[in-house]
């Protein structure tokens, strides 16, 4: 095995100091993710955002998602920043677009979320950064890609 000097498998039991916790790259990412997630909460907090929140502005507005079922699958938000649109030639097709005060809500938050992205991957030069990035795609291939906490 490649890096095996990394696992505590069968091969690795008899030496108990073998295990390192903080060594082992699931508890690294999941720590990440968790350092992540809480700093960009505080910051959409101020906003009045949640994360989940967040994501439905930007699969809207950013990503061009407009479809109900594309979105989400029972998002529930009801603050007033999305608007139903009956699509054109299909009066049961919906679209959703963000309201005005939608519009100014993501465009805040936009500069917290890549200032947020940005105090990570400024760290790392450009090219271990998008050596990182890679790395993190092909760890995640085959990885079923709803989750439940976006």
């Amino acid at each position: 095995m490649k890096y095996s000097c990394f696992m505590t498998g069968p091969e690795n039991t008899s030496d108990p100091a073998s295990y390192r916790l903080h060594d082992r790259l699931g508890f690294r990412v999941s720590r990440l993710a968790a350092v992540m997630r809480a700093s960009l909460d505080a910051e959409l907090s101020q906003l009045g955002l949640t994360r989940l929140e967040w994501c439905v502005l930007a699969s809207i507005a950013l990503e061009g998602i407009t479809a109900p079922s594309g979105i989400a699958e029972n998002i529930g938000i009801t603050k007033g920043w999305l608007v139903q649109n009956l699509t054109e030639g299909d009066g049961r097709a919906r679209a959703i677009t963000l309201t005005g005060a939608g519009q100014y809500l993501l465009a805040r938050a936009r500069v917290l979320v890549d200032a947020h992205q940005a105090r990570f991957l400024d760290k790392l030069d450009p090219q271990a950064a998008a050596h990182f990035l890679s790395a993190l795609d092909t760890l995640l291939e085959g990885v079923h890609d709803r989750f439940d906490d976006p």
